[in-house]
């Protein structure tokens, strides 16, 4: 319960036009809130349940960039604002895969996203100290850059799955849900 509460204070939260009471009065209210959705949250996830209702979401175009020509669509990219309990279940399951990732050494030690403390800065950072090592050890350089845009629409899901299971571990109910049921027997709520 203190997880939940602590999320629902956590100022990171959007409101949405799908949430059914503003964000401040679900803020105002979280100790009452908190207990209730903890159980609900505890049965999505003890059941691999993730309701239709939380999987809608209010989809707006984007430009990419300013300056694109607003006429083509091509520019745009979509975005999704989810509801609050959506992004707070998806913030509980993420929570319990990083500990479980960091306490069995399963993040690549150079691994730059989805890390705290860990950005693009830090890869680049990486990159650059490497090619000045190379340069001061007299060691030829050649450096490669891909434009990884739209990266992940290009992901083969039973390949990832595979790798999640032979790499990391993550195996039956644990995949369907991203490691949720399984995780919830693991943690208290």
């Amino acid at each position: 319960m203190d997880e939940v509460q602590k999320l629902m204070r956590s100022p990171l939260n959007k409101t949405c036009q799908l949430d059914p009471a503003p964000l401040w009065l679900v803020k105002d209210m979280c100790d009452l809130l908190s207990p209730f959705l903890t159980s609900l949250f505890s049965r999505y996830l003890d059941t691999v349940c993730f309701p239709t209702e939380l999987k809608q979401a209010v989809v707006r175009p984007i430009l990419k960039k300013n300056g694109l020509d607003d006429s083509a669509l091509k520019n745009f990219r979509p975005v999704s604002n989810l509801s609050f309990i959506s992004k707070l279940l998806e913030k509980i399951v993420q929570t319990r895969i990083q500990a479980f990732f960091d306490s069995n050494g399963l993040m690549p030690k150079m691994q730059s996203a989805y890390r705290r403390f860990h950005s693009t800065e830090t890869a680049v950072t990486k990159v650059f100290s490497d090619l000045l090592l190379a340069a001061d050890n007299g060691q030829m350089l050649a450096l490669c850059l891909l434009d990884l845009t739209a990266a992940f629409d290009t992901v083969d899901h039973d390949l990832l799955l595979l790798r999640l299971e032979r790499q990391f571990g993550l195996r039956g109910i644990m995949l369907v849900v991203g490691g949720g049921a399984v995780f919830s027997r693991w943690f208290q709520m």
